[in-house]
């Protein structure tokens, strides 16, 4: 059993849905919105009607987005929760949550250079800036009941069960009331197709690295700088 100490968070792309649509460039602005909503929202009407996507692969897309979110911030606090039948959905639950206070804007389309366009304003959810001062204060707090002996007797599923639960009942604490980062916008490049259009991998990442901010001002560092081995109940 070790002292807990906050890692460094990668959100790594998986597939996202972004198949061609067709109809008119005034659709564009529509197009990109039922993107953004499929993929952070869960609301894939718009999508399926605009691209003839099939309704379960949307909605498999989706449970795969926000469990890649779940995974990723399992990872960034060091919980070991993917076995556990209550924790584990419980952080998916959580994921949800939070995309579903996406917050974006999606201009109307038009052109540069013979180039459509559309703008994506994305207010960036910053849950992890307004939530940093109380975890951090949680794990000084749960590293010092390490050293103590506390949980000496608690097993190695215990003990993580007790760490990644007040973890995430931080989280869900900020959700309700959720800050936002400063705006940023992605300009999207609609590509044309023969009679259909669609926008490009990399727009997609742009826009997924936009929805939720990873810039962390501050560090877990000294607290978590050593590693404590007391003795556990294995």
């Amino acid at each position: 059993m070790k002292t807990k100490r906050i890692l460094c968070l990668l959100l790594c792309m998986c597939m996202l849905l972004s198949l061609t649509a067709c109809g008119k460039a005034s659709n564009y602005q529509a197009y990109v919105r039922s993107i953004i909503s499929s993929n952070y929202l869960g609301v894939t009407d718009e999508y399926i009607k605009m691209t003839g996507a099939n309704e379960e692969d949307a909605e498999a897309i989706y449970l795969q987005n926000v469990t890649r979110l779940a995974n990723n911030l399992s990872s960034y606090y060091g919980l070991e929760i993917s076995g556990d039948p209550e924790l584990a959905p419980a952080m998916v639950d959580l994921a949800k949550q939070i995309y579903g206070k996406a917050k974006f804007d999606v201009g109307k389309a038009y052109k540069d250079n013979n180039i459509n366009y559309v703008d994506v304003t994305i207010y960036p959810i910053d849950i992890l800036n307004q939530t940093n001062p109380e975890i951090i204060e949680y794990v000084k707090n749960f590293n010092t009941a390490v050293e103590n002996g506390d949980y000496n007797d608690y097993t190695k599923e215990e003990y993580e069960y007790e760490f990644a639960s007040g973890i995430i009942g931080i989280l869900a604490g900020a959700v309700s009331d959720i800050d936002y980062a400063e705006p940023e916008t992605v300009k999207v490049r609609i590509i044309l197709s023969d009679d259909s259009y669609y926008i490009g991998s990399d727009d997609v990442k742009n826009i997924d690295r936009a929805i939720i901010s990873t810039d962390v001002t501050q560090t877990f560092d000294d607290a978590t700088a050593a590693d404590a081995t007391p003795t556990d109940g294995e």
